[in-house]
């Protein structure tokens, strides 16, 4: 079996030096994939340029933002065959579409450093749904997709609500659901949903994998 794996977050630059980033280690996407080897399959990471994958020892290549990342991943299922992509990538729903220093436009990612003295002003426009695509762009018609819904929710059906919201664009066979308030040191509680229900639950970043294993029938003969 041939897998996908993304793992890290995407960043936009602002200037030479400053970045718009989110807080995704890419630990997950590393358990996930070391595990999916471990079972036997052939795994592709693609991760960010901040997660540290120096002993994943499967092939990996790098992502640095939003564009970056759609482009590769556009590039490797229209070129290659892969039989599932676990999609876990903490993708931006923004990109920066302008910014003004002291009320005058500046070029986005411009070299240098943008003083400090200076009144700031960035303009966000959202981005498309990567996982909307992957089905579109994949050279294989059967190719399993596993998304990922992480939430910041206190209501239990709110959370179930945002997970069914995903399930019902049809864009995924299965969707692992985490809320931040459930993530620790010591617990990573997930529940991975299929359309028909709850395929899964698990408390820990390695039960998620051996989870995952399963359900793509990693290492089962055909």
């Amino acid at each position: 079996m041939i897998i996908l794996g993304t793992a890290g977050g995407t960043e936009e630059p602002i200037d030479g030096v400053r970045r718009l980033v989110n807080s995704s280690t890419g630990a997950t996407g590393l358990v996930i994939a070391d595990r999916l080897r471990a079972h036997g399959a052939d795994v592709l990471l693609l991760h960010s340029a901040r997660v540290d994958a120096s002993g994943f020892q499967g092939e990996k290549t790098l992502f640095l933002t939003f564009d970056d990342l759609s482009d590769t991943l556009q590039n490797l299922l229209g070129s290659r065959h892969f039989d599932s992509v676990v999609h876990l990538a903490a993708v931006s729903d923004y990109h920066l579409a302008g910014i003004e220093v002291d009320g005058k436009p500046l070029e986005i990612g411009e070299r240098g450093k943008i003083g400090s003295d200076h009144e700031l002003l960035l303009r966000l426009a959202p981005n498309p749904k990567l996982i909307d695509g992957l089905r579109a762009w994949s050279s294989n018609p059967d190719l399993t997709v596993v998304g990922f819904k992480l939430t910041d929710e206190k209501d239990k059906a709110e959370r179930a609500a945002k997970v069914r919201a995903l399930l019902q664009r049809g864009v995924a066979d299965y969707v692992v659901h985490n809320d931040i308030n459930e993530i620790s040191v010591d617990q990573h509680i997930a529940t991975v949903y299929s359309p028909s229900g709850v395929a899964a639950e698990t408390r820990t970043k390695n039960e998620l994998a051996e989870a995952l294993c399963g359900l793509l029938a990693v290492g089962e003969s055909s």
